[in-house]
């Protein structure tokens, strides 16, 4: 079967005519599971400001949190649900990883049916009719700035990963 080759008929296809609708739910089931949670300098930076975090302390997290470095990424292996995730909400919302704070805006749910329906089984928050109805060419800006910004990290490497 052909695929679409375009960010924006991959959303088109997707959404078949339909709009596009999310409310986070705050259920943190995007938190668990196995996956990978991919962090910058920058916001390993951030969380260790805005928890308040010593040398030492932020060290120590650090050894826990980050199984594997890539270009670009220091990446957090999870195989329940990510460390940060505390009483299931997120313990660094306002500096979440910018993975964290694009869902599901991800090129990845928008790539096939099959993904678009896994999103929907997992997250309550979407296509729920409590979101604001989104066309396909907001959804496909998203969509396209979550690639830009995800993909800046890992300019000097020949193999980019994607959410």
């Amino acid at each position: 079967m052909h695929e679409p080759k375009t960010t924006r008929a991959r959303v088109e296809k997707t959404l078949q005519g339909q709009s596009f609708d999310f409310k986070c739910t705050a259920c943190g089931n995007c938190c668990k599971g196995p996956g990978d949670v991919y962090f910058t300098e920058d916001d390993l930076k951030a969380i260790k400001d805005y928890l308040k975090l010593s040398a030492f302390a932020f060290a120590r997290l650090k050894r826990k949190l980050i199984q594997e470095k890539i270009p670009g990424y220091y990446v957090h292996r999870s195989g329940d649900a990510c460390l940060l995730l505390v009483d299931n909400k997120c313990s660094v919302y306002p500096v979440r990883p910018m993975q964290c704070s694009t869902f599901p805006f991800w090129p990845s749910n928008f790539q096939s049916q099959a993904n678009f329906r896994q999103l929907k089984k997992e997250c309550p928050g979407t296509m729920s009719g409590k979101g604001k109805p989104l066309e396909a060419e907001t959804v496909t800006r998203r969509v396209r700035k979550t690639e830009k910004e995800f993909l800046e990290p890992q300019q000097n490497t020949d193999k980019p990963i994607m959410l």
